[in-house]
């Protein structure tokens, strides 16, 4: 309690313009003090156990007393009592509303802040908060599209948030509007996430352009101004068009350009931001949402489409790839055909060995080439893949186009090079055992049959011809008589019939 009453008086000192506070990490500087707020400062942090080193006008350290007010005004450097295994770039203890205000300006990297005096912990998909002592549970959101990418802005210091996480409530937590601390981080991200909304910001920071048509610009209030005049409900109008813009990264683009011109569409002329947001934010969200569910309608026929071209082109491919492979296969299958052919004509001819090894090198550069070819041709359309997957198929999610892309193609193409490399590794073992089965085996000769020679025949007496003899008792028969020629037709006789010599040849012979 000695913590917060400190807290308390400085935060009360700030209020009414009698101290500028700036704090820091570890520190905490309270300067422009007159004597008697010296004082009670003094005695807060004495009994808060806080280390104080108080400085007069001059600079010298000194111990502020009655009467003292001429050496004025005070200058006190506060040291915070932080744990020991505190570490900065995890936590963030703040003390006063001054320096909550000053961290949320300029942003601190720290994901859990612990603000004295917050009497309602609450988180955002960020970033956690709560008092002193006090350890909320905290789960960190999925990154969104960065507002930066968005809006254009025109100065050179960048008042866009560069992560809107951190001023997007978590789910199930609200904001109290009798929290002082609360209203405070409210006003803020009132100003961070009206800045999200625009196309364009001036160089001054405070100028919102909105493209429309027609052509809109809204002025932000100063910070002090917008906490006197911001309520929950204009907080809440706000933080529910920024979740609904950023709440997908994909779509984010998309709504913006949508509630963007809604919010151009809706007012009659420039005014105020927060004014204008409060008469027609919520109007413009409901006809953003409107807008994008008639796109998402046009573009789910168009996505249709594409995912039909899609599917057309992962079966070509796959169709591509397995020919690919029959090719290869093919080509593999006719070397060692050679390869047998030439093994059979080598066992049975007289082959040249040089001519085998001539048409197994042939045959397996040629297989080489087919497969070459092959793989040519799948490197070329899986680069082409990877170039227009962000192109044309960015509705795809890295995991729904592997399922549907990647994987149907990469076992067509898997299964291309485990043909390839057994069988190119079978043609090289095969060339290597022809061409040495070529030149270490030899033929047998042919010899020539020997045929046994007879004998040649015994020397015999000339043959003499003897007359027949009889065999029988019968009279030979006469030799025909001379025919003589007729002189005249008349005394032309009928030869004889073909029986009636056929008979007198028998008889000869007989």
């Amino acid at each position: 309690m000695s913590h917060q009453s400190l807290a308390s008086l400085l935060n009360d000192l700030s209020r009414k313009g009698q101290a500028l506070i700036t704090e820091g990490n570890a520190t905490l500087i309270v300067s422009n003090l007159p004597a008697d707020a010296a004082r009670s400062i003094a005695l807060a942090a004495s009994a808060a156990a806080w280390s104080i080193t108080m400085y007069d006008s001059a600079g010298g350290e000194t111990e502020v007393e009655e009467g003292d007010e001429a050496f004025g005004p005070f200058r006190a450097e506060l040291v915070k009592p932080l744990p020991q295994e505190h570490d900065q770039t995890a936590a963030l203890y703040v003390a006063t509303e001054a320096g909550f205000k000053a961290f949320l300006d300029n942003g601190h990297s720290a994901s859990r802040w612990y603000v004295l005096g917050l009497l309602r912990p609450f988180n955002t998909r960020a970033r956690a908060y709560s008092d002193w002592g006090i350890d909320e549970p905290y789960v960190e959101s999925q990154a969104t599209k960065s507002p930066r990418l968005l809006v254009k802005e025109s100065a050179d210091v960048r008042t866009v948030p560069e992560d809107v996480r951190h001023w997007l409530l978590a789910e199930s937590h609200e904001l109290d509007e009798d929290d002082l601390m609360h209203m405070v981080w409210a006003t803020q991200a009132f100003d961070a996430l009206s800045r999200c909304f625009a196309n364009e910001i001036d160089v001054s920071g405070s100028k919102l352009s909105f493209k429309g048509p027609p052509k809109l610009n809204l002025t932000l209030a100063e910070a002090n101004d917008g906490a006197k005049q911001i309520t929950l409900n204009d907080f809440k109008v706000v933080q529910d068009a920024a979740v609904w813009v950023f709440e997908n990264a994909r779509e984010a683009e998309v709504k913006h350009i949508l509630l963007s011109a809604e919010i151009a569409r809706s007012g009659r002329a420039d005014g105020e931001a927060l004014q204008y947001f409060r008469e027609n934010l919520a109007a413009a969200l409901d006809c953003a949402k409107i807008a994008y569910q008639m796109a998402v309608s046009e573009i789910t026929k168009d996505t249709l489409k594409s995912l039909g071209d899609l599917r057309k082109a992962v079966t070509e491919e796959t169709s591509k790839a397995t020919e690919a492979t029959r090719q290869a296969i093919a080509a593999i299958s006719t070397a060692l055909t050679v390869g047998l052919g030439l093994i059979v004509a080598r066992l049975t001819l007289q082959i040249n060995p040089y001519l085998i090894s001539l048409v197994m090198a042939v045959a397996f550069g040629y297989t080489t080439l087919n497969v070459m070819s092959g793989r040519k041709f799948i490197n070329i359309q899986r680069q082409l893949r990877q170039d227009w997957q962000s192109k044309l198929y960015r509705f795809l999610s890295e995991a729904e186009y592997k399922k549907m892309v990647g994987d149907p193609i990469e076992q067509a193409e898997s299964f291309f090079y485990g043909v390839s490399r057994i069988g190119l590794a079978m043609l090289v073992a095969s060339a290597l055992g022809i061409a040495t089965f070529a030149f270490l085996y030899t033929t047998p000769s042919v010899t020539t049959p020997i045929v046994p020679t007879m004998p040649p025949a015994p020397a015999t007496a000339p043959f003499v011809p003897q007359s027949p003899q009889p065999l029988t008792d019968e009279p030979l028969p006469q030799p025909m008589p001379k025919l003589k020629t007729p002189e005249k037709p008349s005394e032309i006789r009928e030869a004889p019939s073909v029986g009636t010599l056929n008979k007198v040849v028998l008889r000869c012979a007989g």
